[in-house]
């Protein structure tokens, strides 16, 4: 099966060892540490960065590590839509291998596990998610109740329309 370049890139970036990378480890460190210490500063009381944000912020610190190392152009959107298209048919493991040509004997070696969390924050899967009526990670449900009892009185007067003013003051 012939691969056209983009899907080599693909493949390679899949394939890349991100773990044992200290480079790419200690950036990202110092990414996250800022983005944490931004957020920090608008709310104190934000002890730790959301999974969504903290997924977003890594696949965007692999995508520019990785062209800046290897010299490739990738696009994360391009890549997610590919990896929804052709992802099932590979197995990330120590290397990229297309299913069905030696799955026997990748099983036997302990496949690592995919270390991203179960869900993706492209819009095809959140539409999916919300049309089949299952919970959306990190939406908070609000329940449809109004609290009345709640409800608080005005206290300032209600200010004079221009109209109204510019009436008052042509009547005196």
């Amino acid at each position: 099966m012939s691969l056209n370049p983009q899907e080599k890139v693909y493949k390679e970036y899949l394939n890349y060892d991100w773990e044992s990378d200290t480079d790419f480890q200690q950036g990202l460190k110092e990414i996250l540490d800022s983005y944490l210490a931004n957020i920090k500063e608008q709310d104190p009381s934000q002890t730790s960065i959301s999974s969504l944000d903290q997924t977003q912020l890594t696949n965007q610190a692999k995508s520019f590590f990785f062209c800046q190392k290897t010299g490739h152009i990738l696009n994360l959107e391009d890549f997610e839509e590919w990896k929804i298209h052709n992802g099932d048919k590979y197995e990330k493991n120590a290397k990229i291998v297309e299913l069905g040509e030696g799955k026997e004997d990748i099983q036997g070696e302990g496949a690592t596990t995919n270390d991203e969390p179960p869900y993706s924050s492209n819009y095809q899967n959140l539409a999916e998610l919300i049309l089949s009526g299952k919970p959306v990670p990190g939406i908070k449900e609000i329940p449809p109740v109004v609290l009345t009892d709640q409800g608080s009185e005005p206290l300032a007067a209600q200010r004079k329309k221009p109209w109204e003013v510019n009436r008052e003051n042509s009547n005196s």
